[in-house]
């Protein structure tokens, strides 16, 4: 299939993204960072055709190429989106704190796609909220890259929320908070021809001493509609989660191609981590045709190239990998753990949660009633773990 090209590509954007990306080299010392927050809220409205809120709360946050209602106008055309950032700063003895990213849908709005992202190089990007996009491509490239250096850092945040609005028949709320979490290539509610592709990947070589981070967690919620046709909540808390791919309700004929790599090189020493956990939570329905709830929780999980309910007559391709050559000492972790929660419908036809808490969990190429006529699915995932811990605990907060 394409996977050496895919692979190809993915390794070529990799050793580009120092060139290419918004970078930041920047020195702080001594500082003290006090944010309010940043907050996207939609209006309400009867009849209202398309709602996107984004609200990005950090550093290096790409909410990038992310086109909502497509309504047939890409034909035999192509939609490309390619996010790059790359963080080689050094901090110092900086005080961080934060009332944490806000982004609410308003009421009425037929499509609705609502971003929060809180922290550092969250990926949203390339993530098309009901395209109809015939006979042309959709290709999303999303890449991160941290070399940054801490020492004596405390970060304090209120987390990221994206709530969606009553009403809307198709909701895609994406929450993420803390480094390098990609959402990214997620479809909903597309009808393609062509060929859909998704590379996602989060090289981590970033080296933290004496930093102290507390955070209330990542929350998606859905809104609650009386004709809701498909909902996608992500909640992503932690390091490198790549929820990477995951179409939901894709008709496509032709092909889907998702890669996600996560790859974590980074060093720690005398870090304490005490995290609310990540809580995905889908609205209730009088008729829900699909619905997509996904919270993450820890490092490097992989809930990619999740198709739900996708009618394919080509191919369906996941790769997801995740590499963990970490080293830790003295490091203390707590967690609220990962909810992720489907909501009531009279008739909700098919339904995916999946909520992962830890290190290196992949779920991954799980289809969900998918169709097929003489097509083809392959999902291929790997885990690699030749991490170093030495006096490292963890534990589970209350929520």
């Amino acid at each position: 299939m394409k996977t050496a090209m895919v692979r190809g590509k993915r390794a070529a954007t990799m050793t580009a993204v120092a060139l290419v990306a918004a970078v930041s080299s920047g020195v702080s010392a001594a500082a003290s960072l006090p944010e309010g927050g940043a907050e996207a809220t939609g209006g309400s409205g009867v009849a209202e055709v398309a709602g996107q809120d984004t609200a990005l709360n950090g550093r290096q946050n790409n909410a990038c190429g992310n086109v909502p209602a497509f309504p047939g106008m890409v034909f035999d055309g192509r939609s490309q989106a390619d996010c790059a950032v790359a963080d080689r700063s050094e901090r110092t003895a900086v005080l961080d704190t934060a009332g944490g990213a806000t982004a609410t849908g308003g009421d009425g709005a037929v499509y609705q796609q609502n971003t929060a992202e809180r922290g550092r190089q969250n990926n949203a990007c390339g993530n098309h909220n009901s395209s109809f996009g015939m006979s042309g491509t959709t290709d999303a490239d999303c890449t991160a890259a941290d070399a940054s250096w801490s020492r004596g850092v405390v970060h304090r945040g209120d987390g990221a929320a994206a709530t969606g609005g009553d009403g809307g028949a198709y909701q895609q709320n994406t929450a993420q908070e803390g480094r390098q979490n990609n959402s990214c290539g997620n479809t909903n509610n597309t009808t393609v021809s062509g060929a859909a592709e998704a590379d996602c990947a989060a090289n981590d070589a970033s080296a933290s001493k004496g930093v102290v981070h507390h955070d209330e967690g990542a929350a998606a919620t859905g809104g609650d509609s009386v004709f809701g046709a498909s909902t996608q909540d992500t909640a992503q808390e932690g390091r490198q989660n790549n929820s990477c791919g995951n179409i939901n309700l894709g008709g496509t004929p032709g092909e889907t191609d998702t890669g996600c790599t996560a790859n974590d090189a980074s060093v720690s020493r005398g870090v304490v981590h005490r995290g609310g956990g990540a809580a995905a939570t889908g609205g209730d329905s009088g008729f829900s045709a699909t619905a997509q709830n996904t919270a993450q929780e820890g490092r490097q999980n992989n809930s990619c190239g999740n198709a739900n309910t996708g009618s394919l007559s080509g191919t369906a391709e996941a790769d997801c990998a995740a590499v963990d050559a970490s080293v830790s000492r003295g490091v203390t972790r707590h967690s609220g753990g990962a909810t992720a929660n489907g909501g009531s419908g009279l008739s909700t036809l098919f339904q995916q949660n999946t909520a992962q808490d830890g290190r290196q969990n992949n779920v991954c190429g799980n289809t969900n009633g998918l169709a097929l006529d003489s097509g083809r699915t392959q999902a291929r995932c790997s885990a690699v773990d030749t991490s170093t811990e030495n006096r490292t605990g963890s534990g589970r907060v209350g929520r």
